[in-house]
């Protein structure tokens, strides 16, 4: 373990002591999710006023990645935080508030600073997944029998062996994901997953994470990984399936709501859509019980 790896592991403890203090329901407010892009991002913690400030900062400059986290969001420390980006950024525009809720948005006023409304994270109901029932899931619920009538399947608890099956799957699965979609946003996705994926996955047992995958025979066909983000809602940080196997996303998706581990768990937030139509059609047909906004935000220039 290099020692950046192990100077940011050491400052998970911190991170959730403030993350504790005001839950939250977007997927970004987890040590998770800033670990899992640790390598696009250096970040850097400070406690300003209270405040625990996150800044992530790359070749390009540096943002505050959620936030000032606490029981509440001090104006001085959202200060600080600017004033903290803007002598690193001088002039590229470059600072932000990334990753906040719509109900923090009080902490921001209008006449200082600017919204931008960077898309919404979607949420089930845990049971309702895990159960399938009712003509609001008959399409989903045919897709999963099919997978289980008509494959030798195993959902099986990830163990660190697994991880280069998993890598092989992801290079097909992202080799036919290219092929078809040629969407600019979506390729990047692919690209920076291709490093995120690995990376978390060898670290699983440090962060925590829980991973599951799916073997057909001797053969790994999907995997999934998540991690809580509050005491009622668990979130899927992602999700990968061989596409060739008929009902396997619905089964993968099903079994991970009905997972014991997941049974004191009311919600899941599986993230946003990218603001693409087919991703947002997959996500809604799946029935959200509700849609949470994240906005970025900018401080208005006099």
């Amino acid at each position: 373990m290099n020692h950046f790896i192990r100077d940011l592991l050491e400052k998970k403890p911190l991170v959730e002591q403030f993350l504790e203090k005001y839950p939250n329901c977007l997927s970004a407010f987890s040590f998770v999710n800033i670990f899992a892009w640790k390598d696009f991002f250096h970040f850097r913690f400070e406690t300003i006023d209270g405040n625990l400030c996150v800044f992530a900062e790359n070749d390009v400059g540096c943002f505050l990645y959620l936030p000032p986290l606490g029981k509440t969001i001090s104006p001085r420390a959202v200060e600080e935080c600017f004033k903290i980006m803007d002598k690193t950024n001088r002039s590229s525009g470059m600072s932000r508030v990334e990753n906040v809720h719509k109900q923090q948005l009080k902490f921001f006023p209008r006449k200082f600073y600017r919204y931008s409304l960077k898309g919404y994270e979607y949420c089930y109901y845990r049971e309702d997944i895990a159960r399938l029932r009712g003509n609001s899931y008959k399409s989903q619920r045919a897709l999963y029998n099919y997978c289980a009538k008509n494959y030798p399947i195993r959902y099986v608890p990830f163990e660190p062996s697994m991880a280069a099956g998993c890598q092989l799957l992801y290079e097909r699965w992202a080799k036919n994901r290219l092929h078809k979609r040629q969407e600019e946003i979506y390729q990047h996705m692919i690209e920076e997953n291709r490093q995120v994926h690995p990376a978390v996955m060898t670290f699983c047992r440090d962060l925590p994470l829980m991973g599951r995958v799916v073997m057909i025979g001797d053969a790994l066909k999907g995997y999934t990984f998540g991690y809580p983000l509050n005491d009622d809602m668990f979130c899927v940080l992602f999700e990968i399936v061989d596409l060739e196997v008929k009902g396997l996303a619905v089964y993968i998706f099903r079994a991970l709501c009905a997972d014991r581990e997941l049974q004191s768990y009311k919600f899941i937030n599986v993230m946003d859509d990218f603001a693409m139509p087919g991703i947002q059609q997959t996500k809604m047909s799946f029935k959200p019980v509700m849609l949470f906004p994240s906005y970025s935000i900018t401080r208005v220039r006099v």
